[in-house]
C-alpha cells in the first residue's frame, strides 16, 4: 500500500491511500495499520504537486520511520509467539 501526498494550486495537501492495484480510498490511519500489519510495510510514498525539497524529504522520512517501527514491532511479535511462549 502507497500513502499518496497531493498538494494543489492553493497549497492545500490531501492524502489518500492506494492499494496494490491503484484504487485510491480516503486515508484512515486504521486503514493504513491493517495494511502494515498485513504487508508488513509501507511502500515508497507518492508525492504530487509543488512540494519542497524539505516536505519531501520529511514525507519519506516520516514512511521510512513508519516502516521501521512496524518491522521491529513484527518481529517482536513474533518473537513472543515463538516456540517456548
Amino acid at each position: 500500500m502507497k500513502i499518496v501526498f497531493r498538494k494543489n494550486d492553493q497549497e492545500e495537501i490531501t492524502v489518500v491511500l492506494q492499494s496494490f492495484d491503484g484504487d485510491e480510498r480516503n486515508f484512515v490511519y486504521t486503514d493504513m495499520i491493517k495494511a502494515l500489519i498485513k504487508d508488513g510495510e509501507l511502500e515508497t510514498p507518492i508525492i504530487e504537486g509543488d512540494f519542497t525539497e524539505e516536505e519531501k524529504r520529511s514525507i519519506d522520512d516520516m514512511v521510512s520511520d513508519i516502516n521501521k517501527v512496524t518491522k521491529e514491532t513484527l518481529k517482536a511479535n513474533d518473537s513472543a509467539d515463538g516456540p517456548g511462549s
